[in-house]
Order: structure tokens, then C-alpha cells, then sequence
């Protein structure tokens, strides 16, 4: 009984075959790249095709540069208080990383891309990220249309100050 056993063990596992995976198919006409990284904005474009990452674009690519804003200070029904213009710095960190120079002095403010055109200031504090006096806090973030907009982008953020909000919302033309 036991040999019966053992040499029907033996026969099954010299009649077993380990599963190969078929050769994966392949189409010599198809020579377009396509980006195959789920955290880049251009993930599986022009799929079917050749994986190929160089060809990604990050989130904070699309940022990246130096600016000329111009900034609108709203009251709460959205009527134009006062308007200013400057210019900023995005510098890209990673690829969702930013830091935007150029609000108050020497002072940057960290931001976080997303594969959907758009960047929010990251909350440090409180309501928000510490503006120019160590008072104040800014939140909000900033758009892009399209990814073929490489020229501007839309801001939209608030100040919470000691004596109220202030709402702000402009656009930054690259320079």
C-alpha cells in the first residue's frame, strides 16, 4: 500500500510541469512610447504601445519656472479691492514637491502637485502655511487649464490675518 503510494507520488511529480507564461505579444507596426507611471500626469497616453518613462510628465514639471504675477485682493462678494503684481519663483522638488518664492521676501511656501493640473499650499498651522510676519497663514493653490497651457497659471488662496480673511486670486504669466 505505502510503495502503491509512494510510486504514485513519484509518477505525479515527474508528470508535473511547472506553468510557463506564453512570450508576450508583440507587434512590429506599434512604435509609439507611452509613459507607464501611475503617478505621472501622462499615464498610458498613446497606449497600446512601448512602455518608455522618459517620456512621463510629473506633476511639478508643469510648474516649474519663473513667473510675473498679478494679484487681485477680493472682498466677500468678489468685487476688486486692490491689485498688485510680482514676480515669483515655483522651483520643483520632487515629482509632486514645489516651493513658490517670491510672496514676502525670502520666504517659500511649500506646495504639492497633482496629476490633475493643480497645486495646494500644504497646511503647516492652523488654517494654513505661515505667511510673511509669522501671523498670518495662506492656504489655497493654484491651476492649470490643460497641460498644453505652459504660460499660466490661476491662483486662488486666503489670508487669515489678526484682523480678518483676505481672499486673493490672480495669475502668474511664465516668464
Amino acid at each position: 500500500m505505502y510503495l502503491r503510494l509512494s510510486i504514485l507520488s513519484i509518477l505525479f511529480l515527474v508528470s508535473c510541469k511547472k506553468y510557463k507564461d506564453p512570450a508576450p505579444f508583440t507587434d512590429d507596426r506599434i512604435k509609439n512610447k507611452y509613459c507607464n507611471d501611475p503617478s505621472a500626469i501622462n499615464y498610458n497616453w498613446d497606449f497600446p504601445g512601448v512602455p518608455d518613462n522618459t517620456v512621463c510628465i510629473y506633476p511639478a514639471d508643469i510648474f516649474k519656472g519663473n513667473y510675473f504675477y498679478r494679484d487681485s485682493i477680493l472682498n466677500l462678494e468678489g468685487g476688486v479691492l486692490k491689485t498688485d503684481s510680482f514676480p515669483i519663483t515655483i522651483t520643483q522638488l520632487d515629482s509632486t514637491h514645489l516651493t513658490i518664492a517670491g510672496f514676502c521676501g525670502g520666504n517659500t511656501h511649500s506646495a504639492k502637485a497633482t496629476r490633475f493640473f493643480s497645486f495646494v499650499l500644504d497646511s503647516l498651522v492652523g488654517y494654513g502655511q505661515v505667511f510673511c510676519n509669522n501671523k498670518d497663514t495662506i492656504s489655497g493653490g493654484g491651476s492649470k487649464f490643460s497641460l498644453s497651457d505652459t504660460s499660466t497659471i490661476q491662483f486662488d488662496y486666503i489670508l487669515q490675518t489678526d484682523t480678518g480673511v483676505v481672499i486673493h486670486q490672480g495669475t502668474a504669466t511664465k516668464q
